[in-house]
């Protein structure tokens, strides 16, 4: 149970308290056609309608009680601290390909800013020609090489997705290891904040601070469902491995007591990319799901012991049946994204129409364009509450990789 603890996630659907989210800016009006593959953004944003979008969703949220928490504003709290901006400049600028001279300017120069411009600089980037204007030239050859428009410090474009740097279960947090270069600062980023922020006091950190814990053994928030106090489900994707997945398994048992884990195999293709783009929970006993997709789906059960010895491997011969076992349910309600029609399914999913997020039992937030899903949604009993997603979709994203929910109500 969750008391009055300022964190704590033990369901999918559980009554939303408290959510970080991160408002779009700077970062993404980086993109150009050039570094958009790089940086894993598939089309250029319109950010001001994107933000503008993204406070009607979290308008949408406190108008349901939920406290919105901004990532960006307590990336800001935390570099107030001198000792931990020195730190964890150090370890950012370590993930940049720097010479000696050029990491020591860069350093030097963020230390001089406001802790506004901190969070803004390594969120949103820094250019040689901005840099420049700061630190002159220097004997650099990285520097000297340079274009103007080369980043010294490289953008975070995808982290409006808060679901995948990190996930919280119970009491405690697990830490991504990103697949992709792009995306490997974030959840250092979100390690600091862990670490110092004073909301997250009391927060174990189940994975990600230790050394081990990095690429290649990699494991992203997508791929992350908490079903219940007692389960949770894990995709084996494209960004998620085994090896990472039974070890992750093994701490929850040790660290948190939750010892059942389901491991879901899907499809490793950028179109499957997380567990949440094909398969979210809705209410108790109600999932939506992409249509055909289960045939594809794998399932092994872990068990674990209470000090997080692996007891047990199971494969199940299906998702549906795994799911009603471990969520003691009789009966499992299957939503077919675009009602089962494979043309509806397959426009709704380029617009993560199976991207739900729960913020009440039975009650979700999906993409306003997703029209046949969200009429099938509500056939099914199922309340719904439409934002507008034309940019903020542009990631590959909808409004549960745009969400981390920090507590929610027990069930």
């Amino acid at each position: 149970m969750s008391g009055k603890k300022d964190v704590y996630v033990g369901s999918e659907i559980g009554k939303l308290n408290r959510i970080f989210l991160h408002k779009p800016g700077k970062e993404l009006k980086r993109i150009t056609i050039d570094n958009k593959d790089e940086l894993l953004i598939d089309e250029i944003v319109w950010v001001e309608r994107a933000q503008q979008n993204h406070d009607e969703f979290a308008a949408l949220l406190r108008k349901n009680g939920t406290e919105v928490v901004y990532f960006q504003d307590c990336l800001a709290d935390v570099v107030k601290d001198e000792g931990v901006r020195s730190n964890l400049l150090d370890d950012a600028l370590r993930l940049e390909p720097h010479d000696r001279n050029l990491t020591d300017a860069l350093k030097k120069t963020v230390m001089e800013m406001t802790p506004e411009e901190v969070a803004e600089t390594l969120v949103g980037g820094m250019t040689k020609k901005e840099a420049a204007a700061r630190i002159g030239k220097i004997k650099s050859l990285t520097f000297t090489t340079a274009d103007d428009y080369s980043f010294f410090f490289r953008p975070l474009p995808n982290l409006y997705f808060q679901r995948d740097p990190y996930f919280f279960v119970r009491d405690g947090v697990v830490l991504s290891a990103m697949r992709f270069l792009a995306r490997q600062r974030e959840p250092l980023y979100a390690k600091y904040i862990f670490k110092n922020h004073p909301l997250f006091k009391g927060v174990k950190i189940i994975f990600g601070d230790q050394d081990c814990d990095c690429h290649p053994n990699v494991i992203e928030g997508g791929d992350f469902l908490v079903l219940s106090e007692e389960c949770v489900a894990i995709g084996v994707s494209q960004r998620s491995i085994a090896g990472t997945i039974q070890a992750i398994g093994s701490r929850l048992a040790s660290e948190v007591g939750l010892k059942k884990v389901l491991a879901v195999d899907i499809p490793k293709e950028r179109a499957y990319m997380h567990l949440d783009t094909v398969f979210t929970m809705v209410d108790r006993d109600a999932f939506t799901i992409y249509p055909g997709v289960h045939k594809k789906m794998r399932v092994w059960e872990l068990s674990f012991d209470d000090g997080g010895k692996l007891t047990k491997i199971t494969e199940s011969n299906d998702v549906f049946d795994s799911l009603k076992k471990n969520l003691h349910l009789d009966n499992i309600r299957c939503i077919e994204t675009g009602g089962g029609d494979p043309i509806e399914a397959s426009r709704d999913q380029w617009n993560d129409g199976t991207n739900t997020f729960a913020i009440a039992p039975g009650v979700v937030v999906t993409y306003e364009g997703n029209l046949v899903s969200n009429r099938v949604l509500r056939d099914n009993g199922v309340s719904v509450y439409e934002i507008n997603g034309s940019e903020l979709g542009k990631g590959r994203g909808g409004p549960r990789c745009m969400s981390m929910p920090l507590k929610r109500e027990a069930l």
